[in-house]
């Protein structure tokens, strides 16, 4: 009876692993940013249903789940111009009878190059996670986050000159001990290529006290003053905490000069939806969200364009 129940078991795991990839289309895309970024928050988090079947998207915790997030991530990179980019991965579990019971942990990442004005080896990588818990539509934890990048890969793509290439990703499985980025750093790791800097974001729609502040996770010297500088030009708050439990580990756990921006987590100014069904998308604070796409922006042209003084 035993053995019985272990082969149901895996044909159930093996079955959903070669289910088809859902297709998705995004017709009559807002051109505005920040229209687009309520767009992006709402078709991620299941308010309103992602073309062409009419699925609503109430989670994206299962495998059907973010192979449907995927395709409408694809989708978005396209928006932007950019060639969407799909890194397939396999990790053993830590329980060597779970892996062998249920197969390796698989996901994928999504990604895509902003290039420099000139052939350069030199990156920036803008990175949020895609997935969520079970049962949770994750509006702020992280489409908020997908949003931002968009909006800011957007304005990026309008600078003349650019002096290293900007690798915008979308990480599978953050919310299972931080699998997808761990699987991407490595992989850039193989790639030889020259990382200047990681900037990962989780989180960055509530601002209860509307002061409009961010918290830095772990930053270097130099990217903590560069965020603080721009901060200032803006009135924007820059916090620097020690958080190390998200994607922005991964890199650094490789010797990438990384850091994580979110809302105010240490400062308690934090959704209290996390993870679970209530984290939709009512609860995004949209003035936020672009108060903090123009932030990393700012920062991420002056990375960029150090010596392009007139851009």
């Amino acid at each position: 009876m035993k053995l019985q129940l272990i082969i149901i078991m895996i044909f159930v795991f093996t079955s959903c692993s070669n289910s088809e990839e859902e297709k998705v289309v995004i017709d009559n895309f807002p051109q505005d940013i920040n229209e687009a970024q309520i767009e992006i928050v709402s078709s991620l988090s299941g308010n309103q249903p992602i073309q062409p079947k009419g699925i609503e998207l109430n989670a994206r915790a299962t495998l059907k789940e973010r192979k449907l997030s995927r395709a409408y991530l694809i989708e978005l990179l396209k928006k932007l111009s950019l060639k969407p980019i799909e890194q397939n991965y396999r990790q053993k579990n830590v329980n060597s009878f779970v892996d062998i019971l249920i197969g390796p942990f698989k996901g994928t990442n999504i990604y895509g190059v902003l290039p420099a004005s000139k052939s350069t080896n030199q990156y920036i990588i803008l990175g949020a996670h895609y997935d969520t818990a079970r049962d949770c539509p994750g509006a702020n934890d992280n489409a908020s986050a997908i949003a931002l990048l968009y909006g800011v890969t957007k304005r990026l793509s309008e600078i003349s000159t650019r002096e290293a290439n900007v690798l915008i990703v979308f990480f599978d499985q953050e919310e299972e001990e931080l699998i997808g980025s761990k699987a991407f750093a490595r992989y850039i790791q193989k790639q030889k290529l020259e990382i200047l800097s990681a900037h990962t974001f989780d989180q960055i729609g509530w601002d209860k006290d509307e002061d409009r502040a961010i918290e830095l996770e772990l930053p270097t010297i130099e990217l903590e003053e560069i965020y603080k500088e721009q901060g200032i030009k803006l009135g924007i708050p820059v916090h620097t905490t020690r958080v190390n439990s998200t994607d922005h580990q991964s890199f650094r756990d490789m010797g990438i000069n990384a850091v994580g921006i979110t809302e105010e987590y240490v400062n308690k100014d934090t959704s209290p939806f996390k993870d679970t069904p209530n984290d939709k998308f009512n609860t995004i604070n949209f003035e936020y969200v672009e108060s903090t796409t123009n932030l990393i922006y700012e920062v991420i042209k002056t990375l960029v364009s150090k010596n392009n003084e007139n851009e």
